[in-house]
């Protein structure tokens, strides 16, 4: 997701009264994908703004809730975690303050808490439940002190609380407790972002390729020539598909990497999702082990099914998803209706 210069378009937009509107297209699970037993579904829909980005990351609060910046209204969301929401189903709404060139919020959740930062030059943020932010305190190395500021994606290292960034100093790793920052690699810049379930491997968008790095050394593990305009990733723990990557495409579709199979293979990559608008970062839910996609106009939620989450631990025993909720509420509405009309009779 290379974006440059956005805040001058958002502008314009405002001032001259110019609107572009979001593309209609939805996301949908290919034969490949259902065959493989994934679930998708609408986490919420409406951020029809300027058509360019949607809402790109979000973070699981204390309470369960989901927090998401929306840069078409400047305003940080938060939402039940429940589907099928709008705009208008927010819990809260707070309006924020652009300050870099691309305000768009990159997010993630870390040892409970949730942090985010505008992207391509800004400080590290921490977010309250309901909203509110505030920078970290410090975020800096010494000899000679640096300041952390951010690039593009991020993601929780779920082993420490740590937080693995594309930063303007390369590819870091954050201590948000202590305040202070390690360079992974210095010379390397990605979009998306995402860290394997040992904490050990970084897997990002580099180049229009997926790679993976060793969060320890920094060194290039291998590198995935997807075709497919890749950028948020999410690994995916237990089930079938333990270990394999799911992509979020730019071109609109949703792929499943394994990273076990030689280059050239083709069932390396398999679409599993396509016809959305534009992919972009991805989400894990640490609630429930789904994951968010994000896309210009919705976010949406993929589940890979009982015995398996994405991006972060599956969810204890007899947790159910939000899917599974949304068909159980269905269910228990048509009993009570049925004994209603029984009584009536």
């Amino acid at each position: 997701m290379r974006r440059h210069a956005l805040l001058p378009i958002l502008l314009a937009s405002l001032i001259f009264g110019v609107y572009v509107p979001a593309a209609q297209a939805v996301l949908t699970l290919t034969t490949d994908g259902i065959n493989d037993g994934f679930i998708l579904t609408t986490f919420v829909s409406g951020y029809n703004f300027n058509g360019n980005y949607g809402p790109l990351a979000q973070g699981i609060a204390p309470n369960g809730q989901v927090i998401t910046g929306s840069v078409g209204d400047a305003k940080i969301y938060v939402f039940n975690d429940v589907d099928n929401q709008t705009l208008a189903s927010a819990v809260s709404a707070t309006t924020y303050t652009f300050t870099t060139v691309n305000p768009n919020y990159a997010m993630t959740t870390a040892g409970g808490q949730v942090y985010g930062a505008q992207l391509q030059g800004a400080h590290y943020e921490q977010f309250n439940s309901n909203g509110t932010h505030s920078v970290i305190p410090v975020l800096s190395v010494t000899t000679p002190v640096v300041t952390a500021t951010s690039n593009l994606g991020m993601w929780g290292n779920p082993m420490n609380g740590h937080i693995i960034a594309s930063a303007s100093q390369g590819l870091i790793d954050i201590n948000p407790v202590a305040g202070t920052f390690r360079v992974i690699n210095a010379g390397l810049f990605p979009d998306g972002v995402s860290v394997s379930p040992d904490g050990t491997v970084a897997f990002v968008e580099n180049g229009g390729t997926v790679q993976s790095y060793n969060i320890a050394t920094g060194a290039l593990i291998h590198q995935f020539n997807t075709g497919h305009a890749p950028d948020g990733t999410g690994v995916i723990i237990g089930g079938l598909f333990n270990g394999d990557v799911i992509v979020n495409n730019n071109d609109g579709t949703v792929g499943l990497l394994d990273p076990t199979k030689a280059d050239g293979d083709p069932t390396q990559f398999v679409i599993i999702a396509s016809g959305g608008t534009r992919g972009d970062f991805v989400s894990p839910d640490t609630s429930n082990g789904t994951l968010f996609l994000s896309q210009i106009e919705r976010v949406d939620r993929l589940s890979c099914g009982p015995g398996c989450s994405i991006g972060v631990a599956p969810p204890p025993t007899g947790v159910p998803e939000p899917a599974t909720l949304v068909l159980l509420g269905s269910g228990l509405a048509g009993i009570c209706a049925l004994r209603y009309r029984r009584n009536q009779a």
